[in-house]
């Protein structure tokens, strides 16, 4: 070791050993733009440090002694040995494809001893000509790096395994898995329910947390973008329902009272029915789609770990919306439905006095209030069914499309099941 000579300043020592040359922080000062660290010649004899392969790169085998690195792979049949030599990557595994999968046919063993660099393009190579000379040919003298290549492309290239055949359920098991599933969707639904009446509750209480731009967004999605189809389907059910209440009613000379019929069936049934209808048909399958994206996007998720929860959100705003613009729809319904059946008797020579007084004299407050009421309930059903669909959406391309579809089919499901509850009510409670 070389000591410091008497006088010199601190950190600076006798020279170079190799170069004859001076070394220290004053040579190194002395040039512009040098670095404070010393240079690695200066930091004493040595090789440099390994530096760590790159993720998904060439590894290359330590060459032997004396023996300078190949660049061009080399593909040599031996009797029954097929001898892969050199660099087999990406850049020149293309040359030696098809000869190395000619000569792997009939070979006993394949002999990796000589590669010197592998890349998953050279292990590609040595799987196919494993491949091309049998599943038993084993593949040997490859070096610890490029064994590990080998390895982990051969795991990358194995197919999944398949799923257990699964054992046919007979007719009791089947029913007990229809029965348990059908158990769970029933409890899920409670479950639903629970939270959107808690929700409501709650949103009673704190009204800051309801947000107002939302509520009529979707009563702008819900009641006035669907005016147009409502009074189109409303004229046509009146001019069909006077048509067809007409023909018997003639044959007793009661045609007169087709006005009173009309009415009364329009308001205290079809109108609310058939809004709804069209609710769970346009509405109830764009709550299920639009939730039902953000499901399957992890939006929902995304919601709940920033701590907002997706009921008050996304649930509450459709729900209140939905019950506020049902029943101007069933009323929208009711008078188009009115003015159908109204041009149908002029057209049979009813004067226009006659029809209103017939209508007034055939229907009663409550028949309309009795059927906004419904219309009420309706839409709060159906926009709850659809949010549930949505929320309750799967993963995968047909997640959204079987969401809506439950919606829709759940949403007419429960329409004709409330509507039979409602007409046993009213009839108990003589209305």
């Amino acid at each position: 070791m070389t000591e410091r000579q008497p006088g010199a300043p601190l950190g600076e020592g006798a020279g170079n050993r190799r170069e004859g040359r001076p070394e220290g922080a004053a040579e190194r000062a002395s040039v512009p733009g040098s670095p404070s660290l010393p240079p690695a010649e200066d930091m004493g004899p040595g090789p440099a440090p390994d530096a760590a392969p790159e993720p998904g790169g060439a590894v290359e085998a330590p060459a032997p002694a004396g023996q300078e690195p190949s660049a061009s792979p080399g593909v040599e049949r031996d009797g029954e040995v097929l001898r892969l030599s050199g660099r087999l990557t990406s850049m020149t595994a293309g040359e030696v494809w098809r000869p190395a999968l000619k000569e792997a046919h009939g070979a006993r063993r394949i002999d990796l001893s000589g590669l010197e660099m592998l890349d998953t393009s050279g292990a590609a190579l040595v799987i196919a000509a494993a491949r091309a000379a049998g599943e038993d040919v084993p593949v040997e003298g490859a070096s610890r790096p490029v064994a590990a290549v080998l390895e982990r492309s051969r795991a990358a290239d194995r197919p999944p395994a398949a799923p257990p055949a699964g054992r046919r359920l007979g007719v009791i098991s089947a029913l007990g898995a229809w029965g348990v599933g059908r158990a769970d969707a029933a409890r899920e639904a409670t479950t639903f329910m629970g939270e959107a009446s808690a929700t409501f509750v709650n949103a009673a209480r704190r009204p800051r947390d309801l947000r107002i731009a939302d509520v009529l967004r979707h009563l702008d999605e819900v009641g006035t973008r669907a005016f147009g189809l409502v009074i189109l389907l409303g004229v046509l059910i009146g001019v069909i329902l006077a048509f067809q209440s007409a023909i018997p009613m003639r044959q007793y000379g009661a045609d007169i009272f087709v006005p009173r019929l009309v009415g009364i069936s329009l308001l205290r049934e079809l109108g609310p029915l058939l809004a709804a209808v069209i609710l769970a048909g346009r509405t109830g399958s764009a709550f299920a789609a639009e939730l039902g994206t953000m499901t399957v996007n992890e939006e929902v998720s995304a919601l709940r770990i920033m701590g907002i929860d997706p009921m008050v959100l996304l649930v509450l705003p459709r729900l209140i919306a939905a019950t506020l613009a049902m029943p101007v729809l069933a009323l929208l319904m009711d008078l188009a439905g009115l003015v159908g059946m109204s041009v149908v008797m002029m057209a049979t020579g009813f004067p226009l006095q006659l029809v209103i007084n017939q209508v007034h004299a055939g229907v009663a407050l409550g028949d309309l209030l009795g059927g906004l009421g419904k219309a009420a309930v309706f839409g709060l059903v159906i926009a709850g069914i659809g949010c549930r669909a949505g929320l309750a959406a799967g993963s995968g391309p047909r997640a959204v499309g079987d969401a809506a579809t439950s919606a829709v089919v759940g949403g007419i499901v429960a329409l004709v099941v409330l509507d039979g509850i409602f007409a046993v009510l009213f009839y108990r409670l003589g209305w």
